[in-house]
């Protein structure tokens, strides 16, 4: 590789590692909030308008990802790490460390949040089913009648009814 040449791919690697350090911090701030609403517990509509976004920052993650495949592709190499291994040692060289090792901690922190998430979204499930299977099991009691009438024996009806 001739020094030239060495230059633009340091630059594309690291405009590459600029922009996949801003869509990753965007990914991991809409988990967050989806963690916020999910601690929320009524607040769907926050959950969905997180997931929302964060599906469009991971739509432009996979176009960010064909353009890291294609850039590989040019330089031969099989990782970033790689492609950066075999350039000469320069200021822009050592930034692009820096993006490399703040991607990991962010991949890190994002990979917490979401399993944080998804136990949030397996209580929420188990809390739902179970109050809807206590809301289809019961069994009703009269609802109307005087104080002083004696209790009568629960009829054979649900909370809700289900020939409805």
């Amino acid at each position: 590789m001739d020094n030239e040449s060495m230059k633009t791919t340091l630059d594309k690697i690291l405009e590459l590692l600029k922009k996949e350090l801003s869509l990753m911090l965007r990914l991991y701030e809409h988990a967050e909030a989806q963690r916020k609403a999910l601690k929320e517990n009524l607040n769907a509509k926050a959950v969905a308008d997180a997931t929302e976004a964060a599906d469009a920052a991971l739509l432009e993650m996979e176009a960010c990802e064909k353009g890291k495949v294609a850039l590989l592709a040019e330089v031969e190499a099989a990782t970033l790490g790689d492609a950066l291994g075999r350039l000469p040692y320069s200021k822009e060289k050592m930034r692009a460390r820096q993006y490399m090792k703040r991607l990991e901690e962010l991949t890190e922190k994002l990979k917490a949040v979401i399993d944080t998430n998804q136990r949030l979204l397996a209580h929420d499930m188990s809390y739902l089913t179970f109050s809807l299977n206590v809301m289809t099991a019961a069994s009703a009691a009269p609802g109307y009648g005087t104080p002083d009438a004696p209790e009568q024996a629960t009829q054979g009806r649900k909370l809700f009814d289900q020939s409805i």
